[in-house]
């Protein structure tokens, strides 16, 4: 007999309906699919594939995440991204049912522009969020000061991160964020770790700097691997078939080339929202638990 399992998606977002039921048999991954994304990290990974939803479903998993966390803690400190995550966030925030005066809101990469700048990514935040719902604490926000050169910035945001989680200055303990929003670009990389970039072995620096993103513009901050990896939770978006291939490549192909397929939370979870286009090449389900 097949062994079934059931993912129910449901809507948290208001005005969201219930998402239905998705049913995987295990019988229908072969092994030759399944094992490379066993081998990808030995954090536990949800998989969820939500027809057009990906907006209601990331919003959602926010509101859950945040008031859970609120439930064991005075605090809820999340890491927001660019790009069309940027677009979710900003424009659905404001539904959430949650405490918003207990958020801290960090972002895990900043483009070094001014706020007013169309590349901002503090900016779309600003635009479509703080200055249409001005009841949404603005306090909230920690944005990189980007009046400072990449260099200086970089080391005024680390410092900014561990003073907001009650770390002295010279701290060498790396932060636990209770959640990172995260996105895929199409060649791969998330916050602004590129593929084949130095800064994908950086060990030791918490917030980066780059002067020479290969995608524009070239002045940078991010949070590295030693952070992201220390998050309690990674949530990734993926919308559109142009992510197709390239999420195969990191659930199913295990391809460690890609920075997205480096995250790997050691002692949290990882998570992905695709739509239907964007899941069309991956067969079965990728979801697991924690492997030894």
């Amino acid at each position: 007999s097949s062994d079934l399992f059931v993912i129910q998606l449901t809507g948290s977002v208001i005005g969201c309906p219930p998402l239905p039921s998705l049913i995987y048999s295990t019988n229908l991954v072969n092994f030759s699919c399944r094992k490379p994304a066993l081998k990808m990290s030995t954090a536990p990974l949800d998989f969820y594939q939500v027809g057009d939803a990906v907006c209601d479903e990331l919003l959602g998993l926010l509101e859950k995440y945040a008031n859970e966390t609120l439930a064991k803690q005075d605090t809820f400190r999340v890491g927001v991204s660019g790009g069309s995550v940027a677009t979710i966030l900003a424009e659905g925030m404001h539904d959430l049912r949650s405490d918003f005066s207990k958020w801290q809101i960090f972002f895990c990469d900043e483009r070094i522009v001014p706020e007013n700048d169309k590349e901002s990514t503090y900016g779309v935040y600003k635009r479509d969020l703080l200055d249409n719902y001005p009841k949404f604490p603005k306090t909230a926000f920690y944005p990189v000061n980007c009046t400072l050169s990449a260099t200086d910035a970089a080391i005024d945001y680390e410092k900014t991160i561990r003073k907001a989680f009650g770390q002295k200055e010279g701290s060498t303990e790396i932060p636990s964020f209770d959640l990172l929003i995260l996105g895929i670009g199409p060649d791969g990389h998330t916050a602004s770790l590129f593929p084949e970039h130095p800064l994908l072995d950086e060990k030791t620096v918490l917030i980066a700097p780059i002067e020479n993103s290969p995608k524009p513009p070239p002045k940078r901050v991010t949070m590295t691997y030693p952070l992201i990896n220390n998050a309690k939770v990674c949530l990734f978006g993926a919308q559109g078939a142009g992510k197709a291939q390239i999420l195969k490549r990191i659930l199913v192909d295990n391809d460690q080339s890609l920075p997205v397929a480096r995250v790997n939370p050691t002692k949290g979870r990882l998570i992905f929202v695709a739509c239907d286009e964007a899941a069309s090449l991956i067969k079965g389900n990728p979801s697991r638990e924690a492997k030894p």
